[in-house]
């Protein structure tokens, strides 16, 4: 092998270092955009189930209120009728 066809393996080499290293690049971008699909998932699931206990936590003090409005009312209407 002369000299010049070893620097011409060489510098085909060389070549080939860069879409290999593109390609490396792109499959950590690639593995990081997942892990972060995965992470979106994990909080949208977790948003989810916060979203269900407010609305759970709503519903019970709105009963709650109720319950107290109508214990008011008949305060008043005991305090009525003794008077």
């Amino acid at each position: 092998m002369s000299a010049k066809m070893g620097a011409e393996v060489g510098e085909m080499l060389s070549l080939l270092a860069v879409p290999a290293a593109a390609g490396a690049a792109w499959a950590g971008v690639k593995s990081g955009l997942n892990g972060a699909r995965h992470s979106i998932a994990q909080i949208e699931k977790i948003v989810t189930r916060l979203d269900d206990k407010v609305d759970s936590h709503g519903e019970r003090l709105a009963a709650v209120e109720k319950e107290t409005e109508n214990l008011k009312e008949r305060l008043i209407d005991a305090g009525k009728r003794k008077s």
